[in-house]
């Protein structure tokens, strides 16, 4: 019921543990045998990158998160021997696949270092292109030109399907999925962290890290889910959406627009390797309650109701209360009314006259009184 395809070959489930420190060394063990239908280790590289301290910065309200790590701390030689372990040791009797993040400093070096990781026996190699610390604004995934010449080189080297893991910092996106199709990608996962400040101390000014960071958690999730539905729209290679997964609903979101696994990241670093269970419970009773036997039925539902701005129909709707309202002592539905719609005369009231049919205030109801109507 759960199974779905990613890069060419079969996953036993949508739940994919997306590259970062969760994944590598001694943590790839419980990541490989939570469950998961999927794993990609910690970005690989030629040269191994020292952690710095602090390296994370987290805001419970938003639930956002920035690192300031670039790649693996581990040399190449190290992950070549720590996955030809995990394959002797038969993946600790897990049917999980395992895909390995790579990246070098050209695409000679990215050739180089994803044949011998293929070597290992892993499953799949995933190009990070996209990471927003270090390199500035500016990510090899903006460049398409790059993009095509990176992907196929590695194409060229490996036997095994190449994905491509693209940002919403790359620039010029259209033109870069068109490289990664040429170029013989297998797959796309979308988005890495955005490049972000998470917070700054306004007593000293300082701020929470020393640098500019990757921003992930759960504030990104609209972006992700704007960049894979974009994606799903204009190609045909199998997605894994990245990007503010939390749970089974956030997943579901990400299918219906278009991808066809989603990626875990930020949760399993908050949360450890349980989140994968949860969210695998979550999926298995919301399709036997929605009797869906299959991801294809519900994967892209979304995309053909998403409509350019010049299609929308400008239709005449007004807000209406769906039940009495005697009002709150927030009446916040009336100081965010900018049509001066909503007032409280002794309750709640709507002049349709005024009202433009903007929406806020079904948002921003703590009750969800309100409906919007044909006028």
């Amino acid at each position: 019921m759960l199974k779905t395809n990613i890069m060419g070959f079969e996953i036993k489930n949508p739940v994919v543990i997306g590259s970062g420190p969760w994944c590598r060394g001694e943590n790839l063990k419980p990541a490989l045998t939570c469950g998961a239908g999927a794993i990609v280790t910690e970005t690989i590289t030629g040269d191994s990158y020292p952690d710095v301290s602090p390296r994370y910065d987290y805001d419970s309200g938003s639930r956002g998160l920035q690192n300031i790590r670039l790649y693996s701390s581990i040399d190449l030689e190290t992950w070549i021997h720590d996955l030809k372990e995990i394959e002797k040791n038969d993946r600790y009797g897990s049917d999980t696949k395992l895909i390995a993040s790579v990246m070098g400093s050209s695409s000679s070096e990215l050739a180089y270092i994803a044949k011998k990781v293929e070597k290992t026996g892993v499953d799949g190699i995933e190009l990070g292109l996209a990471c927003p610390m270090g390199e500035g604004v500016s990510v090899i995934a903006s460049d398409a030109e790059k993009v095509y010449r990176y992907v196929s080189e590695t194409v060229d080297a490996v036997k095994i399907p190449v994905s491509v893991k693209l940002s919403a910092n790359s620039y010029n996106l259209p033109e870069v999925v068109k490289a990664c199709n040429k170029a013989g990608a297998a797959g796309i996962s979308a988005i890495d962290t955005v490049r972000g400040i998470l917070s700054i101390d306004i007593e000293t000014g300082r701020p929470g890290l020393a640098t500019y960071g990757g921003y992930s958690g759960a504030p990104i999730k609209p972006i992700g889910l704007a960049i894979v539905a974009g994606i799903a729209q204009t190609s045909s290679l199998p997605l894994i959406g990245l990007g503010g997964i939390e749970n089974g609903s956030n997943l579901l979101e990400y299918i219906m627009a278009g991808a066809s696994a989603g990626g875990v990241s930020s949760a399993v670093l908050l949360r450890g390797y349980d989140v994968v269970g949860e969210i695998l419970d979550y999926l298995e009773k919301w399709f036997e309650s929605h009797n869906i036997t299959d991801i294809s039925m519900i994967k892209g539902r979304a995309l053909d109701r998403l409509k350019s701005f010049e299609e929308i129909k400008v239709e005449k709707k007004v807000a209406s209360l769906k039940e009495v309202c005697a009002g709150r002592d927030c009446d916040i539905c009336s100081r965010g009314c900018l049509d001066t719609a909503i007032f409280n005369d002794n309750g709640i009231r709507v002049d349709s006259a005024k009202c433009s049919g903007c929406g806020v205030c079904i948002n921003i109801c703590p009750d969800k009184k309100f409906e919007l109507v044909w006028k």
